[in-house]
C-alpha cells in the first residue's frame, strides 16, 4: 500500500514539475510577446513620425514647386507682354515710316512739279534719302564769267524755290556750289572753295533779299571741284548749283526699309 502511495506522489510531483515548466515557458512567451509588441509600437510611432515628416516635407515641397511654377508663369506672362509691346512698337514704327514715306513722296512731287518745265540739260531732279535735290546749271543763274547773280535769268529759278517754300512751311534749304577744275570767271580767288562759297552765298543773298525767304532756314556750302561728274549730270556740267530741300519733320528713310 505504501508503494502505491509513493508512486502516486511521484506522479503528482512529476505533473507539478511539468506544469511549472509550462508556466515558465508561457510567462517567457508572454514577456517576449510584450517585448515584441513594445518594439512594434515603437516602430509604429517611428513610422508615424516619419509619415508626418514626409507629409510636412511633401507639403513644403509642393508649396515651393507651386511658387516656382507661378514665378515661371509670371515670367512667361511678362515676356509675352514684352513681346506684344515690341510687336506693337514695330507695327507703330512701320506705320510711322509709311506715313513719313508718303509725306516725302508728296513733298517730292510738289517740289519736282515746280521744275518740270526745264530741260534736262539745265535742270536735274533727284532724291537722296529725304533730301530733294534740284541741280541747276550756272547758265541759268550767273552772269557769264562772273559770280554775280543774273537776276533776269536767275529769278525764273529762284521764284520756283520761293514757291516751294510757300507751299511747304517746314522746308529747309542748303545751297551747294560745284565748280570746274579750271577757273572760268574774271574775279580772282584764292582757291575753288572760295569761288564756290561766293557763288552759293550770292544765291542765298538773292533769295533772302528778293524772294524774302527766312535766312534761318537757308545755308550755303561749297564742294569746289571735288565731286566728279556722273552720267546723269554730265549735260549740266560741273559748274552748277544744287538746291537741296529737306523737311525738319522727316528723318532719313531708306527706300529698301
Amino acid at each position: 500500500m505504501r508503494k502505491i502511495y509513493s508512486s502516486l506522489f511521484f506522479v503528482i510531483l512529476l505533473q507539478a514539475c511539468v506544469s511549472n515548466s509550462k508556466y515558465r515557458n508561457a510567462v517567457a512567451h508572454i514577456d517576449k510577446l510584450k517585448a515584441d509588441s513594445a518594439l512594434l509600437a515603437k516602430r509604429n510611432r517611428m513610422l508615424g513620425d516619419e509619415k508626418s515628416y514626409l507629409e510636412t516635407k511633401g507639403a513644403s515641397m509642393e508649396q515651393i514647386l507651386t511658387q516656382r511654377l507661378q514665378e515661371k508663369q509670371d515670367s512667361l506672362n511678362q515676356k509675352e507682354e514684352q513681346l506684344r509691346q515690341h510687336e506693337l512698337s514695330i507695327n507703330d514704327m512701320k506705320a510711322r515710316k509709311a506715313e513719313e514715306r508718303e509725306a516725302f513722296e508728296t513733298l517730292t512731287k510738289s517740289v519736282f512739279g515746280l521744275f518740270g518745265e526745264f530741260p534736262a540739260t539745265d535742270v536735274r531732279k533727284y532724291t537722296n534719302c529725304t533730301q530733294i535735290v534740284i541741280e541747276v546749271s550756272d547758265r541759268l543763274l550767273f552772269t557769264n564769267g562772273s559770280t554775280k547773280v543774273d537776276a533776269a535769268k536767275a529769278n525764273i529759278i529762284l521764284n520756283k524755290v520761293a514757291e516751294a517754300f510757300a507751299k511747304n512751311a517746314d522746308l529747309n534749304l542748303m545751297i551747294v556750289a560745284h565748280t570746274d577744275s579750271v577757273v572760268s570767271v574774271k574775279e580772282r580767288f584764292d582757291d575753288l572753295w572760295t569761288l564756290g562759297s561766293m557763288k552759293s552765298n550770292n544765291i542765298l543773298r538773292q533769295l533772302v533779299k528778293e524772294q524774302k525767304l527766312n535766312p534761318l532756314k537757308i545755308s550755303s556750302a561749297s564742294r569746289a571741284e571735288t565731286i566728279a561728274l556722273i552720267k546723269q549730270n554730265s549735260a549740266i556740267g560741273k559748274n552748277r548749283i544744287e538746291f537741296v530741300f529737306y523737311s525738319s519733320f522727316l528723318p532719313c528713310i531708306h527706300s529698301k526699309e
